[in-house]
Order: C-alpha cells, then sequence, then structure tokens
C-alpha cells in the first residue's frame, strides 16, 4: 500500500471526472460532502431492473456514476469532503500487471486491488490497497500493483509525490 500525493489537483479531477482515465473501475464506495453528505455503495440494486434487463455485474462501473458525482460538485466551492473506493476488474488487473512476472500468483491467490481518491484540505491523495480471501505473506502482488498504478498515473500525467 502506499500513499500519493497528487500535486495538480485540476488535472487530476477532469481524468477523474470528464475523461475515460477511470471508468472501467468498479465503485465499491462514494462519499461526496458538499451542503449535504451524499454516500454511494457500489453494489447494484438487482432488484430494480427489470427480468429482461441483461445487468451483469453486481457492482456499478465509475463510469456509470461519475456524471451524477460531477454534478452534484460542479459549482464556486470545491468539496470539503470526498472519498472515492474503486475497485479493478480482472481485465485492468491483467492490463496493469500483466509485465510484473507474477500473474501466476494472482490466478494463486485471488486479490482484490483498490484505489482510494480521497480530497480533502485541499490536497488530493490516491492510496492504493490489495485484499485476499486468505492471509498471504507474500507481497509480491502489493508491490506489482503500487508501482502499476504509478506507471499508470505517469501515462495519464498525473504528477505526484510518494509519501
Amino acid at each position: 500500500m502506499i500513499l500519493l500525493k497528487i500535486l495538480d489537483i485540476k488535472d487530476t479531477m477532469s481524468q477523474l471526472l470528464l475523461k475515460e482515465s477511470f471508468d472501467s473501475f468498479f465503485i465499491e464506495e462514494v462519499e461526496v460532502v458538499t451542503y449535504a453528505k451524499m454516500t454511494i455503495a457500489g453494489k447494484r440494486n438487482m432488484s430494480w431492473y427489470d427480468s429482461d434487463d441483461v445487468q451483469k455485474e453486481s457492482l456499478l462501473r465509475w463510469n456509470e456514476i461519475k456524471k451524477v458525482i460531477f454534478e452534484y460538485i460542479k459549482g464556486k466551492k470545491t468539496p470539503s469532503y470526498m472519498k472515492i473506493s474503486l475497485k479493478a476488474d480482472n481485465r485492468m488487473i491483467y492490463e496493469l500487471l500483466k509485465d510484473s512476472g507474477c500473474m501466476g500468483k494472482v490466478e494463486e491467490y485471488n486479490p482484490e486491488l483498490y484505489i482510494q481518491i480521497r480530497y480533502e484540505n485541499d490536497n488530493l491523495d490516491i492510496v492504493t490497497g490489495i485484499s485476499y480471501e486468505q492471509f498471504v505473506m507474500d507481497k509480491t502482488i502489493e508491490h506489482a500493483w503500487d508501482e502499476a498504478i504509478q506507471k499508470w498515473l505517469k501515462m495519464l500525467k498525473v504528477s505526484y509525490v510518494v509519501c
């Protein structure tokens, strides 16, 4: 797990809210505080859909909700607090970790890989995270995920400092 302090908040928020950069992530939870607190759990309410709707995924994707978040926070004042917890899907895990040499371990341990984006007190941070179904001593996947996210952010031209 690493903490990345984002240096160019405006550009990164544009990547998050206006571009497709984060669209394929699943949403675990979103919490935004402006004039009121809004919380969105990422689990899809399957009973809301008609039986003929073909909704395959139990979690919402970022691209399904980012416009709602953008509309909620746009205006003259920035949110006083925002936390967005995102989970990588299998395709993203493969794309980001395929060159790391740990794909065999990914298949063996079946990790869930996360990033959490936090905005508070005019600071924007991204924290990486990982969870396993069972206890794992091996940190290879965790380190590969940390490195992959840093490379991905550099590709997006997001400037940051590792804290």
